[in-house]
């Protein structure tokens, strides 16, 4: 028997275990999905690899050559190993699913928004952590093991990252009820300055932000309003909680007074054109492979975007 190139095959080792074990080629084909002849077929070029003979047929039966007999058993040997490779993938794609998914936000968006989705994300997938890590600063994903990171504005390209919108969002001026019975409501923005005002003093530079409010139409120009406050704060939930507390006008991004708006407990002022719009963008590391884990969060947040703004 001659001998050729061909390259031994798994199926050629499934074909020949199969035939010795159910002593017909019709049994193993029958076992394994394939015809009587393919079954043959593979076996045949089995033999031819290496130009051996491993079985001894004949019209009613089938036995082992001496060749055979030492191969079969490294024949089953190999299946087994190449069942646990299979079992072995499985528990990595599994684990691939499973796990720590780190996402980093500003403190104002972890509170506002994410926290809030925690119990039905917890419901969807138990099997993956949620390490919420609230900064205000553009991190570096990769030295701190960050799978994702949430940002407000126009982000440049980052070399070695995916930038992808997530929603946009406006600035809204509100109150509540109870500052607004008490003082009235603006209707246009200089009625601003007749009214107490919740002022954001920035950390990174120390100074009161300004209120910027876009162009009403192509004939007008943008407005920046510089408060002259009643209340000074540094962090946006301290921001809100003046407002809800009746302190004074406050100008801050729909997403964090979403749920409040919703519940009536501040009410929106002037025309809702007056507010400006923005982007919050997810970034994260461009791989070849990403986690499923990682994909379900994605997933995820997408599909709850429409609960961060009214």
């Amino acid at each position: 028997m001659s001998t050729t190139n061909l390259s031994l095959t798994f199926a050629q080792l499934q074909c020949f275990v199969g035939v010795v074990d159910t002593g017909s080629f019709a049994a193993a084909g029958r076992q394994l999905g394939l015809t009587t002849s393919g079954v043959s077929k593979t076996v045949a070029r089995l033999e031819m690899a290496r130009g051996v003979r491993l079985l001894n047929r004949s019209t009613h039966s089938l036995s082992l050559t001496d060749e055979g007999e030492f191969l079969i058993h490294l024949a089953r040997e190999a299946l087994l190993s190449v069942g646990r490779v299979e079992d072995a993938l499985g528990s990595v794609a599994s684990a691939n699913s499973a796990g720590r998914v780190r996402i980093s936000a500003p403190a104002a968006f972890v509170g506002a928004c994410l926290v809030p989705l925690l119990p039905r994300f917890r419901e969807l997938y138990p099997e993956i952590l949620l390490d919420l890590r609230a900064s205000d600063t553009m991190v570096d994903l990769a030295d701190q093991a960050i799978d994702l990171a949430l940002r407000t504005g126009t982000i440049s390209n980052i070399p070695g990252h995916l930038v992808q919108l997530l929603f946009t969002f406006r600035w809204v001026t509100c109150a509540a009820p109870e500052y607004l019975a008490r003082k009235g409501a603006p209707t246009s923005l200089t009625d601003l300055s007749q009214h107490d005002l919740i002022a954001f003093r920035n950390q990174r530079t120390g100074l009161v932000d300004p209120w910027r409010f876009p162009a009403s139409d192509a004939n007008s120009m943008a407005t920046r309003h510089t408060p002259s406050p009643a209340v000074v704060v540094d962090d946006a939930n301290a921001a809100c909680a003046a407002a809800l507390a009746g302190a004074g006008l406050l100008w801050a991004p729909e997403w964090l007074v979403n749920r409040e708006l919703g519940a009536g407990r501040l009410v929106k002022i002037l025309p809702p054109e007056a507010g400006e719009r923005m982007k919050m963008s997810i970034i994260r590391r461009d791989q070849p492979h990403n986690p499923e884990r990682i994909a379900r969060v994605l997933a995820f947040l997408k599909e709850s975007r429409s609960g961060f703004t009214g």
